[in-house]
């Protein structure tokens, strides 16, 4: 089979300017808001790890901690958790430290004035289970 080399190119050429057109544009929801606290609370950490890594579903170790992270500020950001709450879980499995603090503080700072409608999927698309009563 002959490949038209001309064409190929110009079929590359379109799907990289296609791809990098649509690095530039933020993900809606949730995912948005993931990628904005993975650039904004940059270097904060979490405990060890920072919060870009939280926001990547990437908690230490590779455990169940980064979907618990996840889970917990998609609770946030859809505003079916309270601050506070958010606070104590976080602190919960990390550490109370000064840096987990600011680090929570930063993520806090950037929620939307208002909770969006609807549930928000995470990272791997799925939507957080409803919470449980």
């Amino acid at each position: 089979m002959r490949i038209n080399r001309p064409l190929a190119a110009l079929a590359a050429a379109l799907l990289l300017a296609a791809s990098e057109a649509g690095a530039s544009r933020p993900s809606p929801g949730f995912d948005a808001f993931l990628d904005r606290i993975g650039q904004v609370c940059y270097p904060d950490t979490i405990g060890p790890t920072l919060v870009r890594e939280w926001a990547q579903g990437r908690g230490p170790g590779g455990g169940s901690a980064g979907s618990g992270f996840l889970d917990a500020t998609s609770k946030l950001y859809s505003g079916r958790m309270d601050r506070v709450t958010y606070r104590k879980f976080v602190t919960a499995f990390t550490d109370n430290g000064k840096a987990t603090n600011k680090a929570i503080d930063c993520i806090i700072g950037e929620l939307p004035a208002r909770p969006p409608t609807g549930v928000p999927a995470g990272r791997d698309g799925v939507p957080p289970p409803p919470p449980s009563r």
